[in-house]
C-alpha cells in the first residue's frame, strides 16, 4: 500500500490500511485528515468494505471540514457509497460540495443532468457552479436545455473560472447553438482567459485548429481587472454558509457567487438575448 500524495508524505499515519483506517478516528484533527488525504491515494486500487463506511462516517460527520473534503474525494475516487457522496452536496462548507460534484461525475459517477443542473442553479459558491458545468456536457441528456443553462451561465456568470468551464462544456456538446453561443458571449469575453477557452471550445467543436479560426480575441485585462475583482464578488452582509439554505431552496439568496445582483435560478433559466 502506497500513499503518494504530496501532503501526506511522511506523515502517513499507518503501514496498513486498517491502520489508516483506525486514524480516521483519532482525536488530532491533523492525524485525521492525514489519514484521509492518504485514503485518496489508496482508493485507487480499491478499498475495504470498512474503510468506505469509516470515510462515509467522516465524510458526513467530522467536526473538521478538510476531513470531511478528503474523506469525499476518497470515495470519489474508489467509486464507492454514491448515496453518502450525494448528502454531501448539502454540506456547510463550499469546497466540501464543490468535491462532492467532482466525485460523482468521475467516470461511470453517479451526477446526471438534473443534479448538475440544479448545482449550477442553486448553490452559492462559484467552484461548484464551475465543476456542475465542467461535467454537464459529458452528462447531458437534455441537450437543449444543457444549451440554455451553460450559454447563459456563459453570458451572465460572474466567476471567470465557472464560465470557462461552460464554454468547455459548450464545446463538447458541439451543436449550432453551442457554437453561436460560444461566438456571442465566449471569445468576447473580457477575461482573456475565458475568451481562449471559448476559443478552443469553438475549435473543437467544429473539428478545427484554433489557429484556423477568423476570430480575434480582445486585449488581455489588466490584472484584477473584469468581473471576478474583489469590490464584485462581495456583498454587504452576505454570508454563502448562512445564505445556503435559502439559496438551494430555491428562495433567493443576495448575490449568489458574491455577484450583485446575480441570482443563478433566474439568470441562468432563460435565454441570454430573454432577460429584459
Amino acid at each position: 500500500m502506497s500513499y503518494e500524495n504530496w501532503s501526506a508524505r511522511g506523515r502517513t499515519p499507518g503501514e496498513t490500511e486498517t491502520e489508516v483506517r483506525s486514524a480516521l478516528d483519532a482525536p488530532q484533527v491533523r492525524t485525521r485528515q492525514d489519514a484521509a488525504i492518504a485514503l485518496v491515494d489508496a482508493a485507487e486500487s480499491g478499498l475495504d468494505r470498512e474503510t468506505i463506511d469509516a470515510l462515509g462516517e467522516r465524510a458526513l460527520e467530522d467536526d473538521d471540514p478538510e476531513v470531511r473534503q478528503f474523506a469525499v474525494e476518497a470515495l470519489g475516487v474508489a467509486g464507492a457509497a454514491p448515496a453518502v457522496v450525494r448528502q454531501a452536496l448539502d454540506d456547510a462548507e463550499p469546497w466540501v460540495r464543490a468535491e462532492a460534484v467532482v466525485a460523482l461525475s468521475r467516470a461511470g459517477g453517479d451526477a446526471d443532468q438534473p443534479l448538475l443542473v440544479e448545482c449550477i442553479k442553486t448553490d452559492p459558491h462559484p467552484a461548484v457552479r464551475e465543476y456542475a458545468a465542467q461535467f454537464l456536457g459529458g452528462v447531458a441528456e437534455d441537450v437543449p436545455e444543457a444549451e440554455r443553462i451553460l450559454a447563459a451561465m456563459l453570458a451572465r456568470e460572474p466567476n471567470a473560472f465557472a464560465r470557462a468551464k461552460a464554454a468547455e462544456s459548450l464545446g463538447e456538446l458541439a451543436t449550432d447553438r453551442a457554437e453561436q453561443a460560444l461566438e456571442a458571449h465566449g471569445v468576447t469575453d473580457q477575461s482573456e482567459d475565458v475568451a481562449r477557452a471559448a476559443k478552443q471550445a469553438l475549435a473543437s467543436a467544429r473539428g478545427t485548429d484554433p489557429e484556423e479560426l477568423d476570430v480575434e480575441i480582445g486585449p488581455p485585462s489588466a490584472p484584477g481587472s473584469g468581473p471576478d475583482t474583489p469590490a464584485e464578488q462581495s456583498v454587504d452582509g452576505y454570508d454563502p454558509a448562512g445564505s445556503f439554505d435559502s439559496a438551494r431552496s430555491g428562495s433567493g439568496s443576495p448575490a449568489p457567487g458574491g455577484a450583485p445582483g446575480f441570482e443563478p435560478r433566474r439568470d441562468l433559466n432563460t435565454d441570454p438575448e430573454d432577460r429584459t
